[in-house]
């Protein structure tokens, strides 16, 4: 993991965590589930939802600004995105230059991501390299994905932990090589073992059941380990990150 060096004052939610940051302005943060990545359009006046900092958000720059103490204006530039509902690694940049790169990177499938879910497979389960067409779908003003004449979702998928405990979950590994909207989630429901938590893919039976039992009421899906190489005029950066599953997982596993 790429060590925590003394790094600017930011403002973050209460709820989520810096977790390595390099020199050159790169920013790893841990997000808990149920906040948002930025607020929505609507939300930056009302500050109703907790958003992963609290300052302004500029959608057009994508990017965080605030002042600081010393009355100056400081920036924090998205390079990807999680859901509200998943927790885990997400990385922000202090220049426009440095997202540009980044952005890249992601773009071009040069950044490594690790996500861990837990699921109750309904079969048996198929490791190696998923790969689905997906289709973007707006109804009554809410957006669902499904199969479909779209796009190719490609994901590794290995286990981690076979079926047990009192609920007969299984602890699963996801590596998008793709990034498409709801991939993980969608992916897993089409294989008959939906996410643990998913309120729009899942099992919503399985999910109150278990949520009454254990206290458990989330999505469990986790942004467990980003891993990236980058260069910035002469400087080559090689930046890693992990985030550890969230004890809730282990909860439900044992």
């Amino acid at each position: 993991m790429t060590e925590i060096t003394d790094h600017p004052p930011i403002p973050i939610d209460r709820q989520c965590q810096v977790i390595a940051y390099h020199s050159a302005g790169i920013w790893a943060f841990e997000k808990s589930a149920g906040i948002l990545s930025h607020p929505n359009k609507e939300q930056n006046h009302a500050k109703k939802a907790h958003s992963l900092i609290n300052a302004e958000f500029d959608h057009d720059l994508e990017c965080y600004k605030w002042m600081d103490s010393s009355n100056e204006q400081q920036y924090l530039h998205l390079c990807h995105r999680l859901d509200s509902p998943t927790s885990g690694v997400i990385l922000g940049v202090s220049t426009p230059s440095l997202a540009t790169t980044l952005r890249q990177a992601f773009a071009e499938r040069k950044v490594r991501k690790n996500y861990y879910a837990v699921v109750q497979s309904k079969g048996k389960f198929r490791e190696g390299l998923w790969k689905d067409p997906l289709v973007v779908q707006r109804s009554q003003g809410k957006l669902r994905v499904a199969k479909g004449r779209g796009p190719l979702a490609l994901t590794s998928a290995s286990i981690v932990r076979q079926k047990g405990g009192l609920y007969g979950l299984s602890l699963i590994k996801l590596e998008p090589k793709t990034g498409r909207t709801h991939q993980l989630r969608v992916q897993c429901s089409l294989r008959k073992m939906p996410i643990l938590g998913d309120r729009t893919y899942g099992d919503f039976s399985l999910n109150r059941k278990i949520a009454r039992a254990t206290k458990v009421d989330r999505l469990c899906l986790h942004a467990g380990e980003i891993e990236l190489q980058i260069q910035t005029g002469n400087e080559t950066i090689d930046f890693f990150v992990d985030s550890p599953l969230p004890r809730s997982f282990g909860k439900l596993l044992t």
